[in-house]
């Protein structure tokens, strides 16, 4: 009688703590081998390694998924339809030495011939981290600035910005030309940076202190604390894109030094590059497939007129609520005119969320899609 092959079954995958993927076990790896301890690190807190029991499938020949695989530990068996070929790949050999398999769509079904062990890595995250691998920057430079000669180091600004996903998406050229247009500021505990009200001339990241977000609602005497900003923490885009006054107070709680970028550099490296636009329809497709709308005027604004299932986050909560919302959905901002929701979108994008801007905004909705 003959014997029947089992199918694959469905993957079960564990995330493995960053501490336990070592770097020096990746320096065989092609092309991990070229990026610096610094960039290989950060790339590693952003992957996972996975452990596959044998007969586990991996991917399947036709997927079209955006992860490279690196074989760390087993043997994993490659096979194709409609032919009965059976490549076996192990590792520590010199094929595994590269991603799995790697062309899009897969060409190959691939299944743990045993236990496995792979390192999962996002192919556009290590595309980019290859090309930020590329990018020159001194060590160390003497610049002038508001309080004499200081002493800078640009590598250091470089694995600051490399963290932040605002600049992980801008083309390489606009790095370089942020590193060269980025302007260090020293700073003192109390100094306010920008004041609630006041026109918006610079985008800020800080490289060194703490920083604190204060709102003063309705001019009521006392002020509210809303977010505290630590070292690699950006603030002041909101007023640079939408026009605005600005709408919070961000004073230094300690000594430290910020890099400042002027408001013509920053909405042609940063604002450009980064928003994503999209009209009435492709919204309404964002939504119906799990995304949400996130309508970031204010209260009363809302109450008058609103997307059905629309949630209210006004701009200056943003900052604050940014850190609960679901990174697996996409969101769609709106405000009345598409400004505010502009800058509410490249909030988002700051910390990780795939945010979009309805083009036009709310004045582009018929007014009876409306919920009041």
């Amino acid at each position: 009688m003959g014997m029947r092959r089992a199918a694959p079954q469905k993957a079960t995958k564990m995330a493995v703590p960053e501490q336990s993927i070592s770097i020096d076990s990746l320096q065989d790896l092609e092309p991990l081998n070229t990026l610096s301890p610094d960039l290989l690190h950060e790339l590693i807190r952003q992957s996972r390694c996975e452990h596959l029991e044998a007969g586990v499938c991996l991917f399947r020949e036709g997927d079209c998924d955006q992860a490279s695989y690196y074989l760390l530990r087993g043997t994993l068996e490659l096979s194709r339809s409609g032919t009965s070929d059976r490549l076996f790949l192990k590792s520590g050999s010199e094929e595994a030495r590269r991603p799995v398999a790697d062309d899009k769509p897969r060409r190959y079904t691939a299944v743990a011939a045993a236990p496995v062990e792979v390192l999962r890595l996002d192919k556009e995250l290590l595309d980019t981290f290859l090309t930020w691998g590329q990018i020159s920057a001194p060590e160390e430079e003497v610049v002038m600035c508001e309080d004499g000669i200081i002493t800078i180091n640009k590598a250091d600004w470089l694995k600051t910005m490399m963290k932040s996903p605002t600049f992980r998406n801008l083309p390489p050229a606009n790095i370089e030309a942020l590193l060269n247009r980025l302007e260090p500021v020293v700073v003192r505990a109390g100094d306010v940076i920008i004041r609630q009200g006041d026109e918006g001339d610079y985008f800020y990241m800080i490289e060194k202190g703490v920083a604190m977000v204060t709102r003063n609602p309705d001019d009521a005497e006392d002020s509210i604390e809303v977010t505290e900003l630590c070292a690699g923490a950006t603030f002041g885009e909101a007023a640079l894109i939408s026009d605005n006054p600005r709408n919070a107070t961000v004073s230094m709680r300690s000594d430290g030094i910020l890099l400042r970028l002027a408001k013509e550099d920053f909405l042609e490296l940063l604002k450009q590059p980064t928003l994503q636009w999209c009209d009435l329809d492709e919204a309404r497709k964002l939504v119906a497939t799990g995304g949400r709308w996130i309508d970031v005027r204010l209260p009363a604004e809302f109450a008058a007129g609103h997307l059905p299932g629309a949630v209210n986050i006004p701009m200056r909560d943003l900052h604050r609520i940014a850190r609960e919302l679901d990174a697996k959905i996409s969101y769609v901002c709106v405000c009345q005119t598409g400004r505010r929701s502009s800058a509410a979108a490249f909030v988002l994008a700051q910390y990780g969320l795939r945010a979009y801007v309805l083009r036009g905004g709310l004045q582009q909705v018929p007014p009876e899609e409306l919920s009041r």
